[in-house]
């Protein structure tokens, strides 16, 4: 009988995310929910250092889980599922018979709806170009992320499932009452994070009407586990500092990597003295984002620059911490 990690559903995925990256899931058996709580096969129980920055709410117990169908020698390129919905990146095809991908996908995951190739990203709503590759044509998914529910639109908005780490990650950053811009803010992803965790005052910000109509909702969706207080804005970033106080916001997150850079003067202008800004920015090295961002902004203070995610073979998308003089 296995050893079983007991939380809460809404800790849940903050504890496997965890685990996972410590090599301690025992993917022997499945991993099981019930109404409240998730049940995670794990290899110890020496766990409390691990997990406690997530929750100091959890118990370990023997418990009885289903034992997992093997998939082993299954050979399928990397791709991302959002409500049985699979997306992936084109040139993980490359070289691939991709009929032999969807029959492996399938196999992994029985009930995937739709498997899309996503091509590239356009514009500067950073919309994806998808390509339905098999299945029906799903476009609205809904995607969970520690106990959050966001709506997407494939193909209409910008969305990475990968950013659910740095959204918990960054909201914890926040204190409470602080005052947060997000200036590209998608469909809310940071800031619903950051109400749901913190007493805060977040503004919401994304060009994007697709963007923004989506924001509404998952506000909507959300609103019963928001402690904070979520303003929505559908408006060019560049027109924020006519819209909003000059110098009011604790903290600022620009999430714009390929364009983040270009915006200083909006940042310099919405940002209190010793506020903090978080720009996300691509790089080859942590070493060469940090380089990039002294030479930009020559009298803000950098703290760090921390790899995000993986953008292409060369690039990575890194957040650099910079607190205003």
């Amino acid at each position: 009988m296995p050893l079983c990690l007991v939380v809460a559903k809404n800790y849940a995925e903050c504890v496997l995310a965890r685990v996972r990256k410590a090599g301690l899931l025992d993917e022997d058996y499945v991993i099981t929910r019930t109404n409240s709580e998730v049940y995670i096969p794990i290899k110890t129980s020496e766990l409390a250092s691990l997990i406690e920055s997530c929750t100091e709410n959890y118990r370990i117990e023997s418990c009885n889980l289903p034992v997992r169908k093997r998939t082993e020698g299954i050979d399928v390129p990397s791709f991302d599922i959002v409500d049985n919905v699979v997306i992936i990146r084109e040139n993980a095809l490359r070289d691939r018979d991709v009929n032999e991908v969807v029959e492996n996908i399938r196999k992994i995951h029985p009930k995937v709806r739709a498997i899309w190739v996503k091509k590239e990203t356009r514009d500067l709503f950073r919309i994806p170009v998808l390509e339905l590759l098999w299945g029906k044509e799903v476009r609205d998914v809904i995607a969970k992320e520690y106990g959050l529910l966001f709506k997407v639109k494939l193909g209409y908005v910008y969305f990475n499932p990968r950013l659910a780490e740095e959204h918990n990650r960054l909201a914890s950053k926040v204190a409470p009452f602080e005052v947060v811009i997000d200036v590209f803010c998608g469909i809310g992803g940071f800031a619903i994070h950051i109400a749901a965790r913190k007493h805060s005052l977040v503004v919401a910000n994304d060009a994007n009407p697709a963007a923004y109509e989506l924001l509404l909702e998952n506000i909507a969706l959300n609103k019963k586990k928001l402690r904070g207080t979520v303003i929505p804005l559908n408006n060019d970033a560049r027109d924020l500092p006519g819209i909003l106080m000059e110098e009011s916001a604790d903290r600022i997150i620009a999430d714009f990597p390929s364009g983040s850079m270009e915006f200083i003067d909006v940042y310099e202008a919405l940002l209190k003295r010793g506020g903090m800004l978080h720009l996300y920015i691509l790089a080859e090295s942590s070493e060469n984002a940090s380089v990039a961002i002294k030479d930009k902004l020559k009298h803000w203070r950098l703290i760090a620059c921390q790899r995000v995610l993986e953008y292409s073979p060369r690039l990575s998308v890194y957040r650099c911490d910079v607190i205003k003089p």
